[in-house]
């Protein structure tokens, strides 16, 4: 009997992490765009350029 609900228990969760995995995409699309300006590098040149 023990067996039996062990053997119930590891497949539940077997089939969940199937199921999780399944609706995991393989690629993950990014979102949001990628033109946005970089201030951080801006600042950082400016800064480095002030120094010189």
């Amino acid at each position: 009997m023990e067996l039996l609900v062990i053997t119930v228990i590891v497949a539940l969760v077997v089939i969940g992490l199937e199921r999780n995995n399944r609706h995991t995409p393989e690629h993950p699309h990014l979102h949001g765009s990628t033109d946005v300006q970089n201030r951080d590098m801006e600042r950082l040149s400016t800064d480095l350029l002030t120094r010189a």
